[in-house]
């Protein structure tokens, strides 16, 4: 049993079988505050959604007694047609010393079992129920696009690509079945953990099962528009009011609220706003709940024009903040121009029809939150119970462009707006704000510090709970990670920040292990030996060893952090 940060265990088990095993009587049985509940092939991951829940998480796992497949349930079934014409399929016949014929009666011969999710949304980890293909190589050099329905190979595993992607999996064959539907009815997934699957071969050209069309049958997208006014509807059922108009959404302008838990059993994360603290204050100064939707902007300069009366905030990253007035005389220069009124941030901001605001370049920091009174509402709709947008795997609302309407749901039954603070000036400035980015109220030098500490005393502090695998990679790494500074590289974005400088010292055989689930946060150590640090928009699964958890301080002060920006690592006392 190891704890993978404040909110979550990973235990370990002999095999998949017993993984699933495991997971199916929890999932028969629920304990107290379970939110995901995610099996690999040698792990399952338990997350609670608050840390008081640990203990009592932690005793269902140890008295956990799971039934033996003789008394398991039947296991849902899947057929999938497959034309057996992939890219690889000669060449990875003759590797396996058989013919391209013989691979294809073999594969499809085989009964599978989804095993875990990971990597995308809808993608299963299939295995063997007998001996399969054996280990099959992947590809020395991964192809920059996979097309979606790709049927491939790789290791003991099959799988099928639900979307364009890179890869490194043989590719044998295609097939047209949705493995991926957020509107279908009994799953998103058409392969979740524990469902059985057997792939068979057709002719290209061949229409694809009755069973498998019916499946794809599911509810209506969860947002239409109104045929009478052409309003979109919202997440509540009713027509959703446009409020803001985007004249210009900066680099990017994505919708973002407090995530989708519960899904990364089906390779889909959590997702949300990076910087957690800033979209619960700019809710909490509109009077939405601190997890309503709001609108993420990186960098900026970013402007949009209010359609309707709106109430807005801004918090996160510095930035001026500036409202030009419609339709006003009054205060006009002597040119009849109306002068922009600079706004603070963290305060409810009314504006009227027409009027414009103006968000500046960041001044310190990466992004800007903006939330509106009802919470904001964009695209298609909500996607599994979020608005967010998850960058990895695509779910959500696509990022907003010039133009673009942004509508706000029901504000009925919010808070009232809290009154602006009597010191508001003083707490806007950039040195008194208690949300400008530095370092943290603890930070300084640590028991561990070298010779780079003095020259990065303005290095943001990140608290990690180590494990689960800090035994794995030794003391030695451990120490290093601790005690020297990082630096954020400019390849970082929402999906993890990558960290230059000396790289972590690897034990020999400690690079890789079989895949199992990650969190927020969580700090991997590839075989170069240079921390990633995963943020909201992380992959379910991975292959490296994790060092250590963020708390979730530390993840939005690194959603504040730019290039260049120096780290350093505090270890928390063990729970």
């Amino acid at each position: 049993m190891h704890r993978a940060g404040a909110r979550a265990w990973l235990a370990e088990y002999a095999g998949t079988p017993d993984v699933l095993a495991a997971a199916r009587a929890l999932r028969k049985a629920p304990p107290r505050g379970m939110v995901d509940l995610v099996p690999a092939e040698r792990t399952l991951l338990l997350s609670a959604a608050d840390p008081l829940d640990m203990p009592g998480l932690r005793r269902r796992l140890e008295s956990l007694r799971p039934a033996p497949d003789a008394q398991a349930a039947p296991a849902a079934e899947v057929e999938i047609p497959v034309v057996y014409d992939g890219e690889d399929l000669a060449d990875l016949a003759a590797q396996l010393g058989m013919t391209s014929e013989a691979l294809v009666a073999a594969h499809g011969a085989e009964t599978w079992t989804a095993a875990f999710g990971g990597f995308a949304p809808g993608f299963a980890y299939l295995l063997p129920e007998g001996e399969g293909l054996g280990e099959v190589p992947r590809r020395a050099e991964p192809r920059p696009r996979v097309p979606a329905g790709s049927v491939a190979l790789a290791a003991r595993y099959s799988g099928v690509y639900p979307r364009s992607s890179p890869g490194g999996w043989q590719l044998i064959g295609r097939t047209e079945a949705r493995l991926w539907a957020p509107e279908r009815e009994d799953s998103p997934a058409l392969l979740s953990p524990g469902t059985s699957v057997r792939f068979r071969a057709v002719r290209a050209g061949a229409r694809l099962s009755a069973r498998r069309a019916a499946g794809e049958a599911g509810r209506p997208a969860a947002s239409r528009s109104d045929p009478r006014t052409g309003a979109r509807a919202s997440s509540s059922g009713r027509p959703a009011a446009d409020v803001l108009g985007v004249l210009s959404p900066g680099p990017l302008l994505l919708v973002e609220d407090a995530g989708r838990p519960g899904y990364a059993d089906l390779g889909v994360g959590r997702s949300g706003a990076a910087d957690h603290g800033a979209l619960v204050r700019a809710n909490v100064a509109v009077g939405n709940p601190p997890s309503a939707s709001a609108l993420e902007l990186l960098l900026g300069p970013a402007s949009f024009v209010a359609q309707r009366a709106v109430v807005l905030s801004v918090a996160g990253a510095p930035a001026e903040l500036t409202v030009h007035r419609a339709g006003s005389e009054a205060g006009a220069d002597a040119d009849g121009q109306v002068p922009a009124l600079r706004v603070p941030r963290g305060r409810a901001v009314a504006l009227d029809a027409g009027d414009r605001l103006d968000i500046g370049a960041v001044r310190r920091g990466l992004r800007v939150v903006i939330a509106v009174r009802g919470g904001v509402e964009a695209g298609e709709g909500p996607v599994l119970g979020s608005w967010a947008r998850d960058t990895l795997s695509g779910l959500g609302p696509a990022p907003l462009a010039a133009g673009d309407r942004i509508g706000a749901g029901p504000t009925i039954g919010l808070d009232a707006v809290p009154a602006p603070p009597l010191d508001a000036e003083a707490e806007d400035d950039a040195e008194a704000d208690p949300q400008s980015i530095g370092p943290g109220a603890d930070a300084g030098p640590d028991d561990h510090a070298d010779a780079d500490a003095d020259a990065d005393a303005d290095a943001i502090v990140l608290p990690v709970a180590l494990g689960p695998r800090a035994e794995l990679l030794g003391a030695e790494a451990v120490a290093a990670l601790t005690g020297r500074t990082w630096h954020v590289r400019p390849d970082s974005d929402r999906v993890g920040v990558r960290l230059d400088g000396m790289p972590l010292p690897v034990p020999s055989g400690a690079g890789t292990l079989p895949s199992e689930a990650i969190v927020p946060g969580s700090v991997q150590v590839p075989p170069s030996g240079l921390p990633v640090v995963f943020g909201r928009d992380h992959p379910a699964t991975g292959g490296y060893p994790v060092v250590g958890v963020v708390a979730e301080s530390g993840l939005d002060l690194l959603a504040q952090a730019p290039p260049g920006t120096a780290v350093r690592f505090r270890a928390l006392p063990e729970a």
